[in-house]
C-alpha cells in the first residue's frame, strides 16, 4: 500500500474511534446542565416568580430580574436590595428598574418610558409607596415627547423647565405587588 492511503485510513480510523466518545461528552455536559441549580426569584409568599436573568439596565439600580409576560409581550422586571434609612438587606429584594418620565410637573400626565433594560420590550417601575407598577412601552419606536418631571429613587424631581426627549409610550401596566408581593427572595 502506498503512504497516502495508510495515513488516510490512520486519520480516518482515529475519527471514527473518537465520534462515540464525543456524543458521549456531549450527552455527559447536557444532563450535568440540567443538574446545576438555577436562582430563581419567590414571592413575600413563596410563589415562583420566574428565573433569575441579568440585563444591562442603563444606570437603574437593579440587581438582577425576571422575564414576564405582559399582554403577551416578554419584558424585563428588574430588582434590587430592600433598603430602608440606607441599610440595605442581605435577603431581601424589592422591584426596582428604568424611572420614568413625565409630561407633566409633579409627575402627572402622559407616562414615558426614557430607555430600555435589555433585549426585550422596555419597561419602567414606578413606586407610590409599597405599590411597584410596571410601565410596558407599545410596541412602536420611540418618540419625540416634551417631559416635565421624572420619578427619581427620592421621589418625583420635577425639571425646571420642559425638556425634549426620546421615549416610548406606555402600551399597559400592571401591578407587580399585587401579582408578586414584596419582599421578594433569590433560592432554588
Amino acid at each position: 500500500m502506498n503512504k497516502r492511503m495508510v495515513k488516510s485510513l490512520v486519520v480516518l480510523s482515529a475519527l471514527w474511534g473518537a465520534w462515540p466518545a464525543a456524543a458521549a461528552d456531549e450527552e455527559d455536559s447536557t444532563r450535568h446542565d440540567r443538574d446545576r441549580p438555577v436562582a430563581k426569584l419567590f414571592d413575600a409568599n413563596g410563589k415562583l416568580v420566574g428565573k433569575l436573568v441579568y440585563f444591562d439596565a442603563y444606570g437603574a439600580p437593579t440587581e438582577g430580574g425576571v422575564v414576564l409576560s405582559i399582554q403577551g409581550a416578554l419584558v424585563y422586571a428588574g430588582i434590587h436590595r430592600l433598603t430602608t434609612l440606607f441599610v440595605e438587606s442581605a435577603s431581601q429584594l424589592q422591584w426596582s428598574g428604568v424611572h420614568p418620565q413625565f409630561s407633566g410637573p409633579n409627575c402627572s400626565g402622559t407616562v414615558y418610558i426614557p430607555s430600555a433594560s435589555g433585549p426585550l420590550r422596555p419597561t419602567a417601575i414606578l413606586r407610590n409607596g409599597a405599590t411597584a407598577t410596571l410601565y410596558v412601552a407599545s410596541g412602536a419606536p420611540t418618540q419625540m415627547v416634551t417631559v416635565r418631571s421624572e420619578d427619581a429613587s427620592w421621589g418625583c424631581s420635577p425639571y425646571d423647565s420642559p425638556s425634549q426627549s426620546t421615549a416610548w409610550t406606555v402600551e399597559s401596566t400592571f401591578d407587580l405587588t399585587q401579582h408578586y408581593p414584596e419582599p421578594l427572595r433569590v433560592g432554588f
